[in-house]
């Protein structure tokens, strides 16, 4: 799902460009989730990381979208943003924090579902796949080929990944489902791999950055099957 914060202060532009989203949405196959902001101060404080694109109006009262957007690019260099504008050259000081493009008011839907689509691409192309995992208590995009792999105890799930360890409820079958076409394969009853990160075999046990995880009887001409296909893909 590809996350987008609009932070504009008149309502009567969140709505146009939140129906547009609503529109591209029925049009396209893409999941799109939105969260309304109507000032800068109240955005930076709810932002963790975990937008993919920002539409940032430049002309806010207290702080304006250039000042929020140089607060984001302190913590975040790859989020896309988008400026929103009455002006269009107002828009040449997005060069200054990487913005991707700008919106000039009043919005029309055409230009508006192309810069869209185009930022949803590039997305897709930097990141592929990506799902929503707690952390600490608060969920955070990890892209898939971050986990390394996927444990259950009982009905407990716990996610390796780069960025941690995320715990969550769920059956590892629930996982698999979700992670269908993504590389992943059942080395015994409680663990899921991402192929990905094997690097070994060996006394048989798969080892997967240097975590050593046991290959049962019933499941090893499947795993190894799986893991042969999948480096003859790549």
């Amino acid at each position: 799902m590809i996350r987008i914060a609009i932070v504009e202060d008149e309502e009567k532009y969140y709505k146009v460009l939140n129906d547009y989203i609503e529109t591209y949405k029925s049009q396209n196959e893409d999941e799109v989730d939105v969260t309304w902001f109507q000032n800068g101060i109240d955005f930076l404080e709810a932002f963790h990381h975990d937008f993919d694109i920002i539409f940032l109006d430049i002309e806010m009262p207290v702080l304006d979208g250039i000042s929020v957007a140089k607060d984001i690019r302190k913590t975040d260099e790859s989020v896309l943003i988008m400026f929103i504008t009455n002006m269009a050259q107002y828009a040449i000081h997005g060069y200054e924090v990487g913005a991707l493009d700008y919106v000039v008011k009043p919005v029309e839907y055409y230009p508006f579902s192309v810069k869209l689509k185009r930022a949803i691409r590039i997305i897709r192309e930097k990141t592929g796949s990506s799902i929503l995992l707690p952390f600490d208590g608060e969920e955070m995009r990890i892209p898939v080929k971050d986990i390394l792999y996927i444990e259950v105890q009982s009905h407990n799930l716990t996610y390796y990944t780069y960025q941690g360890t995320s715990n969550t409820i769920g059956t590892l079958k629930q996982a698999e489902e979700r992670l269908k076409n993504e590389h992943f394969a059942r080395c015994n009853s409680c663990y899921l791999v991402n192929l990905r990160h094997v690097t070994g075999i060996k006394d048989e046990s798969v080892l997967v950055e240097g975590n050593m995880l046991k290959i049962s009887r019933s499941k090893k001409k499947e795993f190894l099957n799986q893991l042969t296909s999948f480096y003859s893909e790549i």
